[in-house]
């Protein structure tokens, strides 16, 4: 392994770095962790468990760090509808068949192949807008946290760039959060393995999985797929839109009956671990080992003990997640015809707060303009 400036990075640097990448994605993971334990009753040692054991999975898999996620546009509906973590167990081992089926039948392999490279950069500037947009909810009631996390972010980046950028706001962190933390017991909540009820099947297939599918394929498969590429070319060579689909399958079948959260990869995390040092599988090995470790000694205090990080740190990293996964686009700058149908695909994605309804349009532009070429000789790339 390397640094920018070519020089061999000694094994205890090299560490650090590692730890810096492995907690690269905890801005999305955590709040939403949090929220579907106090808005949805789910079991926080559940949750943390399957998410570690599929971050440690899945990395060893790929040879990258994957990332895990819950499902953003499924637990969006469940928390603001405030459904039982019954219903959504039942759509995440829903989720995880159809997500099998396309994988085993090669329909995910199909449909990832009418998909432009306009369109992926269009869904991967998207999405880094609402990352940037949603960080602001995290910074706002701690903007004096936030700017001091701010100011030593950049300084890491651009200054002293031997340092791992995380490492000195982890430290930070734990700092402001020993201040405020109060561990009410230890050890962790019993597992309740079970299998899905019929009713709960259909409430959780009409009201969560219809409206998560179509982001799923977009972001969480084709987009991930190229920006696995991008970021680590050669080594993510196992990562293709037929190994996405059955990684995530068979983790929310697992999860979903076992109590944990329905549960994805997605191309904003795995550029969050990546940009923050993740250069190989020990940064996902490391935050999974760390999420059992949570899970067991501290789920019945996980609540309390996550609530004391500041909200002011993880949204800087949000916002700088954000603004990395915005720059793929860089590469189409030059072509206009993809720059815009891109450009369109964000912004209604990011208008709407839907990428779904982002990325069709832009495959209707994109095929629009393809006719277009067709009959008038202009020139559009697939």
């Amino acid at each position: 392994m390397r640094d920018p400036k070519g020089s061999c990075l000694s094994r205890g640097k090299r560490f650090l770095w590692d730890i810096s990448g492995a907690f690269g994605d905890i801005g999305v993971l955590f709040p939403i962790a949090v929220a579907l334990i106090v808005k949805n009753g789910f079991n926080p040692t559940a949750l943390f468990l399957m998410a570690g054991l599929f971050y440690i999975a899945s990395s060893y898999h790929f040879k990258i760090t994957m990332p895990v996620q819950p499902l953003k546009a499924m637990s969006a509906i469940a928390i603001a509808t405030g459904l039982g973590y019954e219903v959504i167990n039942a759509a995440g081992i829903t989720m995880g068949f159809l997500l099998l089926i396309i994988s085993v039948t090669g329909v995910s392999v199909r449909l990832g192949n009418i998909f432009p490279v306009s369109v992926i950069r269009g869904i991967q500037l998207g999405l880094g807008l609402i990352l940037v947009k949603t960080s602001w909810s995290l910074i706002h009631p701690d903007v004096s946290v936030a700017v001091v996390a701010g100011v030593i972010l950049i300084a890491s980046l651009l200054v002293v760039k031997s340092i791992p950028p995380l490492i000195p706001l982890l430290l930070l962190t734990m700092l402001i959060s020993l201040k405020s933390m109060e561990l009410t017991s230890f050890g962790p909540l019993a597992l309740t393995p079970r299998l899905p009820e019929p009713h709960n099947i259909w409430t959780g297939f009409t009201m969560l999985v219809l409206p998560q599918i179509a982001l799923t394929f977009g972001n969480a498969i084709v987009a991930t797929e190229a920006t696995g590429k991008l970021l680590y070319g050669k080594r993510a060579e196992t990562l293709t839109m037929k190994s996405i689909p059955m990684s995530m399958g068979i983790a929310n079948i697992m999860s979903g009956i076992l109590g944990g959260a329905p549960m994805c990869h997605g191309s904003g995390g795995l550029t969050a671990h990546s940009k923050f040092g993740a250069t190989s599988e020990r940064s996902g090995y490391m935050i999974g080992l760390l999420l059992i470790g949570f899970a067991i000694l501290f789920g019945s205090s996980s609540v309390a003990i996550i609530s004391a990080f500041p909200k002011g740190i993880l949204g800087i990293l949000l916002c700088y997640v954000g603004i990395e996964h915005s720059l793929f686009i860089r590469d189409i700058l030059q072509d206009r015809v993809a720059l815009l149908v891109a450009v369109t695909t964000a912004g209604i994605g990011f208008i709407t707060g839907n990428l779904t309804i982002g990325f069709l349009t832009g495959i209707g532009i994109h095929y629009a303009f393809k006719g277009l070429s067709i009959t008038f000789k202009y020139p559009v790339k697939n």
